[in-house]
């Protein structure tokens, strides 16, 4: 969960005040520097302005981040100063301004943090996204279907209370803003409006809806008979978020309703910190944080993979200068590890040469953010690197058919979650179930129905589970979760319940309707020492309920 705005607030005001503080010791380390450059010697000289520049980078990318604009300018002024003394090499003793320069330039730097009050503290937009709770944490979604009556209104709610959903008819759209005020929360409207001239009634109700701050982000689904442009133009004008044309298989309503009604992400992203800046690292993390993510901060490189290896991260931030191994190389490095070659790895400095960005890029960059940069880009630019990496990682780790965890993922998660557990003293279920008799629904009905019972699976798993809970697709009909902070009762409960509920749903074949069971066999990490261990125990007692009769749950033996 983020960290509480007026938490966030108080740090950055303290850590403001701590920066105006540090302002005035570099300031008066960067006069010493300056008074040392008149009489120096041209290789002494060079050593002194390069000193300068160093400092004077370091307060140009940090000076705004903190609230003082004006120390960024005049640092960079005097950055430049010392850049241009450094190539032209000239003899100071021939522009005796060109220290006085200098000391005007840091004086008004000076000013700067002691005149500008920063302004008042302010955390960014807080984004939800903390991990699940346990499995009753778990609330059904409710829908609202207008203008359903009849054995159609009576298979929605059916089909829907199967797969997560908890489905409410109303009779008349005249009476949509009425009900939604006397039903609380409402994750979506499932209407058969027509849009045409003669459901003046039905566009009334969706334009209030529209107009009401309370309720016009509820997502709108349509299920019509209209198939041409002008009907889906005035549906995407009116803020529907799908559009389905009749007949519609209820599956494929399904899918559309958890894709408009998906919550936020369940886990946090994880971005490393890497800057040698003990206060823009802490900065940075205090944004990111308030952003709801996870952080970690490192200012020693030689420590990067130690740190890669324990936390995971989805994206590395990167300072470009820092002493002993600059950016580019330290991206260089990490690129060498063929697991971490694909991590975004984003450079956050000060250098504006654009030559010198570019440069750091094609060592292993992926995006360069300059110093100082406003905490809103900041946060806008990790979620859309991480949100791709997530994406393409997912085309990787899981089953096309599903969008479950494919059969190696699963394996290697199970390995990762026994090794953290191992180091805790939570508790970890492992749950292997398959369909029951899924070759003969193959042979009976065709792989095509046969691949929408496994998709159905896929589903009422997904929606019955938590989001901490990691569920594998291991070939065929099988499948595999694995189900963190759970011991052997609570894996079997939920299990249970969720055998009950797939062994109600209806599948169609033709004119033929059936149904279909799934048998499940449980173990317990605490039970076992390893990951074969759990994972074959799981297995025995799956083929003990299968041995039993199939459609139940069986727990391992303990060893």
């Amino acid at each position: 969960m983020g960290v509480e705005p007026d938490v966030i607030s108080d740090k950055m005001a303290q850590l403001r005040a701590q920066y105006a503080l540090k302002i005035d010791d570099h300031g008066n380390h960067l006069q010493a520097l300056i008074k040392r450059l008149d009489g120096a010697d041209a290789a002494v000289r060079g050593e002194i302005l390069k000193e300068i520049s160093d400092a004077c980078h370091k307060l140009a990318g940090s000076g705004a981040t903190f609230g003082f604009p004006g120390v960024t300018a005049h640092a960079r002024d005097m950055e430049q100063m010392c850049i241009e003394g450094l190539k032209t090499d000239f003899d100071l003793g021939q522009d005796q301004g060109f220290s006085q320069r200098l000391e005007d330039l840091c004086l008004r730097l000076r000013q700067a943090s002691a005149h500008q009050s920063p302004p008042p503290g302010k955390a960014p937009e807080n984004i939800p996204s903390s991990r699940p709770q346990l499995h009753d944490s778990t609330r059904k979604k409710v829908l609202f279907v207008m203008e359903y009556t009849g054995p159609t209104a009576m298979q929605v709610l059916l089909e829907m209370d199967h797969f997560g959903f908890e489905a409410r008819i109303i009779g008349h759209p005249a009476k949509l803003l009425d009900d939604l005020q006397n039903n609380g929360c409402v994750d979506a409207i499932v209407t058969g409006l027509v849009f045409n001239n003669d459901e003046g009634v039905a566009h009334a109700a969706i334009e209030k809806l529209r107009q009401d701050p309370v309720y016009q982000d509820i997502p709108i689904v349509v299920l019509t008979t209209l198939e041409n442009m002008a009907a889906r133009l005035a549906a995407v004008r009116m803020g529907v978020k799908a559009y389905m044309v009749k007949p519609v298989d209820m599956a494929d309503l399904v899918d559309v309703l958890d894709r408009v009604t998906r919550r936020s992400q369940t886990e946090p992203f994880r971005v490393l910190i890497v800057d040698d800046d003990e206060s823009l690292a802490y900065h940075t993390e205090l944004v990111l944080e308030a952003a709801g993510m996870k952080t970690r901060v490192t200012a020693d490189p030689v420590n990067i993979f130690e740190d890669l290896d324990e936390f995971s991260p989805e994206l590395i931030l990167l300072d470009l200068y820092m002493p002993g191994c600059v950016g580019q190389e330290l991206a260089a490095v990490i690129r060498q590890r063929e697991e971490y070659a694909g991590i975004p790895i984003v450079f956050l400095s000060g250098e504006a040469d654009k030559s010198k960005q570019l440069s750091a890029m094609e060592m292993g960059g992926d995006d360069f953010l300059t110093k100082p940069i406003h905490s809103t880009h900041l946060i806008s630019s990790v979620r859309i690197r991480v949100t791709r990496f997530r994406k393409l990682r997912s085309f990787m780790l899981r089953d096309s058919m599903t969008g479950l965890f494919n059969h190696t993922s699963t394996k290697q998660f199970l390995d990762t979650e026994i090794a953290r557990v191992q180091r805790s003293t939570e508790k970890l279920a492992f749950v292997a179930l398959d369909i029951d008799h899924f070759k003969n629904v193959n042979d009976s009905y065709g792989h095509a129905v046969g691949d929408r019972v496994i998709k159905s699976l896929a589903r009422l798993l997904r929606q019955r589970l938590r989001g901490a809970d990691l569920i594998g697709r291991m070939g065929g009909e099988e499948f595999a979760v694995i189900m963190p902070e759970s011991d052997l009762d609570q894996a079997v409960l939920v299990f249970d319940q969720i055998r009950e509920a797939f062994s109600e749903i209806i599948f169609h074949a033709n004119e033929t309707q059936f149904h279909v069971t799934i048998s499940c066999g449980v173990a317990e990490f605490s039970h076992h020492r390893s990951a074969t261990q759990v994972s074959d125990a799981a297995d025995k007692a799956l083929y003990a309920a299968k041995h039993a009769g199939r459609n139940q749950v069986v727990k391992a033996s303990i060893q």
